[in-house]
């Protein structure tokens, strides 16, 4: 220092210094998490404190939803345990936002007193930080370098830093808005196209979890459909998602979404532990149809709430168009359909007549000849029964999508109901007069008795390949459901599903058989009901 400066001078200048590198330091970065770890470490800097922290404002305002801090190391904050949720001389910042200096904060009558393994703090400084007229969170600091307390100089220093860092997180704000909202388009825009490009509905599924989690920075996530003994997860995302297939879950926060249509926040359930859970409904129209589930460690806010419903609600209108499209197809399926129905009634039948008719004058000439006799008939015998099957394939080909009656129709109503959870479309085989001999009572009871023994294939069967066959013979109905998945358990269970197909069958004087396929691979259901 020069005689002729002023004394003070230089510590003026390196105060000066320290505003200077605070102010930048806050300013630097546009990421919010970054911007209040800068702002804690230049406030430390700044007053010479050991120990600095910043407590976010809840959305009520009465606690504090995140703690930033600085000083205290990852291992002795494990030991610590849970952060500060603003209590004690923190709270009373939250109560009477204004700058706070005590030279011992142990001794102060609102002082809550320190958690176990927690560094001894004596001196204390703290001053809230607003975004206009909103007060945003406090930063506190405390443990004076030296041993000393802080001083009003120092408070000074910290106000103005708190109003530097209340701009810079707001312009941190704007800018993690803008993100979130390029990343929600972005979304959006990935659903619609894959969706619009005639993805099957499975991947348009998992493209909602992957980036419904991506959003709401999600660790795990799941689309989930309801069935009255658990719930399908239809897709999944993530870290610890549970797996696709079926759970046997009857509650929970998933439940609260699909049976009232409301998004369930906050709530921990079974599909992702201990977790925090955010679940918004996914409707086509006024019908739940799914509910897309986030878990993350930490709770959610509105924000998240609002975005993540946002996204569900296009979601929703991609799948309504979906179905739109499918039924497009579909119409242009059963157009196909009749026309091949046709095609096989009028060209393939009549031939396969003709030729039987000509198969059996020809039986008259070869009556000397036993042998050649049988092979005829057997070769006659082998036309009516492909006659049959062709016709059987016509009922199925011309079964009407649209037609309200006729079981039939309401066994390819269940089938295609199953199909999504199923490895495949099933094959469905009719044979006899379904439609106009099985009574209502049999049908009545028939119908659940599919679902079921579908709903068991899903489940646990693990097949790549399903067949429906219902048999109108003489004097019964009989019902096939085949697979040929893993078989069936060396020791049967006894849980509702079997007890649910048995009574059923006893109900009308029937019976079901569990068993191998004639092939030996996967399992066959057999019920079997007599028409009276």
């Amino acid at each position: 220092m020069s005689p002729s400066s002023p004394p003070g001078r230089g510590a003026l200048n390196d105060r000066a210094g320290k505003i200077l590198d605070a102010v930048i330091a806050v300013t630097v970065d546009l990421d919010l998490e970054a911007v209040l770890g800068r702002v804690v470490e230049a406030g430390c800097d700044l007053v010479d404190a050991q120990y600095g922290a910043l407590g976010v404002l809840s959305e009520d305002g009465e606690g504090l939803s995140a703690f930033v801090h600085r000083g205290v190391d990852e291992e002795t904050a494990g030991r610590i345990g849970d952060l500060p949720e603003g209590r004690g001389v923190l709270g009373l910042l939250i109560e009477q936002p204004q700058p706070v200096r005590m030279p011992d904060i142990t001794s102060h009558p609102h002082s809550y007193g320190f958690p176990p393994n927690h560094p001894p703090m004596h001196s204390f400084l703290g001053t809230p930080i607003r975004i206009r007229d909103r007060v945003f969170g406090n930063l506190y600091l405390a443990e004076k370098r030296g041993g000393g307390t802080f001083s009003q100089e120092d408070e000074d220093l910290v106000v103005g830093l708190a109003a530097v860092a209340g701009t810079a997180i707001e312009h941190a704000h704007l800018y993690d808005e803008l993100s979130q909202r390029e990343r929600w388009r972005d979304a959006v825009l990935e659903v619609t196209t894959a969706a619009l490009a005639g993805a099957p509905l499975a991947t348009v599924r998992e493209l909602v979890a992957t980036y419904g989690l991506g959003l709401v920075d999600g660790d795990a996530a799941c689309v989930v459909g309801p069935h009255e003994d658990g719930l399908w997860i239809l897709a999944s995302a993530g870290s610890g998602a549970p797996i696709p297939g079926f759970l046997p879950v009857t509650d929970g926060p998933a439940w609260g979404t699909l049976l009232e249509g409301t998004t369930v926040r906050g709530s921990r359930g079974p599909l992702f532990g201990e977790r925090p859970v955010l679940w918004v409904p996914i409707k086509v129209g006024d019908e739940v149809i799914a509910a897309l589930g986030i878990a993350r460690d930490e709770g959610f806010t509105d924000r998240d709430e609002a975005l993540l419903s946002g996204f569900a609600a296009q979601a929703s209108l991609v799948l309504t168009t979906e179905r739109a499209r499918a039924e497009l197809q579909r119409m242009s399926l059963v157009e196909e359909r009749e026309r091949i129905g046709r095609d096989l009634h009028d060209t393939v039948i009549q031939r396969l007549f003709a030729t039987g008719l000509s198969l059996q004058a020809t039986i008259k000439r070869a009556e000397g000849r036993p042998e050649v006799v049988e092979r005829i008939e057997r070769a006659v015998d082998e036309i009516d029964v492909t006659v049959k099957e062709i016709r059987a394939t016509i009922f199925a080909l011309q079964a009407d999508p649209n037609s309200t009656g006729g079981l039939r129709h309401a066994v390819l109503q269940v089938v295609d109901e199953l199909t999504s959870v199923l490895p495949r479309t099933p094959r469905v085989r009719f044979d006899g007069p379904v439609d106009t001999t099985v009574p209502p009572a049999v049908a009545e009871q028939l119908l659940p008795v599919l679902r079921e023994a579908l709903t068991n294939v899903a489940k646990h069967a693990e097949a790549s390949d399903v067949e429906v066959e219902l048999t109108v013979e003489s004097g019964g109905v009989v019902l096939n459901v085949s697979d040929d998945g893993r078989g069936l358990p060396a020791t049967p269970g006894r849980g509702f599903g079997r007890r649910n197909l048995t009574e059923r069958a006893q109900r009308l004087g029937g019976e079901v058989e569990w068993s191998a396929r004639e092939d030996g691979v996967g399992t066959r259901v057999r019920w079997r009901v007599p028409l009276g």
